[in-house]
C-alpha cells in the first residue's frame, strides 16, 4: 500500500522545521580571557581553539600581522598538555582538535589589542592601580562591558567580538596630566585678566 501525499509531506516537513531550529540557534563563541600583570608592561592569556595551529601577532600601524614574542606557552587538551612544533614567526603546530591555548605577552606604552579570525567571548582583567575611565588618557573599544568595583580588579567583557583594543593608564600618568592641566588653567586665567579688565573699562 502507498502512502498518500499528506504522509511523505510529514517526514519532509519535520526536516524543514529541525534544520530552520538549527540555522536560528546562535553558535556558541570561542572564550579567550586575558590578565594584564601588575605594573602594565605584560599579559597573561588563556584561549579557545578548535583547529591544528595557532599564530601569535597583533595588527601593525597598516594592519599588517606583526608576529607576537610569547613565553610559557602550553596547549592543553581534554587529556592535559599536547605537544606543539614552533614554525617559527610566531606559528606553532599541533595535532587538530579541541584546546586552550595559554601564554605570556608583552605590552607597549599600556596598550592592549587582539584580533582573532572568528567571534570570541573575550573578558579583559586588570590590576588595582590601572584604569580607564579618563578619556584623554585611556580608551576601551565598543561592545565592552565594564564592570568595577573599588580596590578590585577592573574587569572588561566583550561577546562575540573579532577584535577588542584597550588603552589603560596608571595613576601618575592622571596626576601628571590633572597636574599640566591645573598649570595651563592658571596661566590662561592670569593672560585673560588684562583683556577682562580692559573690555569691562570700555564698556562703562
Amino acid at each position: 500500500m502507498r502512502p498518500s501525499n499528506r504522509d511523505r509531506r510529514r517526514p519532509a516537513l519535520l526536516a524543514l522545521c529541525l534544520a530552520l531550529i538549527l540555522i536560528c540557534i546562535p553558535v556558541a563563541a570561542e572564550e579567550a580571557t586575558f590578565r594584564v600583570l601588575p605594573g602594565g608592561a605584560a599579559y597573561e592569556a588563556s584561549v579557545q581553539v578548535t583547529a591544528s595551529g595557532y599564530t601569535f601577532w597583533s595588527p601593525g600601524f597598516l594592519g599588517e600581522q606583526v608576529p607576537l614574542k610569547v613565553e610559557d606557552i602550553e596547549v592543553l587538551g581534554p587529556e592535559g598538555p599536547v605537544e606543539y612544533r614552533d614554525r617559527g614567526r610566531g606559528a606553532i603546530t599541533f595535532p587538530e582538535g579541541d584546546y586552550t591555548i595559554s601564554y605570556r605577552a608583552p605590552l607597549r606604552d599600556n596598550h592592549f589589542v587582539v584580533v582573532f579570525d572568528t567571534p570570541y567571548t573575550v573578558s579583559l582583567t586588570l590590576p588595582p592601580g590601572l584604569d580607564v575611565k579618563n578619556p584623554l588618557l585611556g580608551m576601551v573599544s565598543r561592545g565592552a562591558v565594564i564592570s568595577r568595583e573599588p580596590d578590585e580588579p577592573l574587569e572588561i567583557t566583550w561577546e562575540r567580538a573579532s577584535s577588542v583594543e584597550v588603552r589603560f593608564y596608571t595613576p601618575e600618568r592622571e596626576l601628571l596630566l590633572t597636574t599640566f592641566g591645573t598649570i595651563w588653567a592658571a596661566i590662561a586665567i592670569v593672560l585673560l585678566l588684562p583683556f577682562a579688565a580692559s573690555w569691562r573699562r570700555n564698556r562703562r
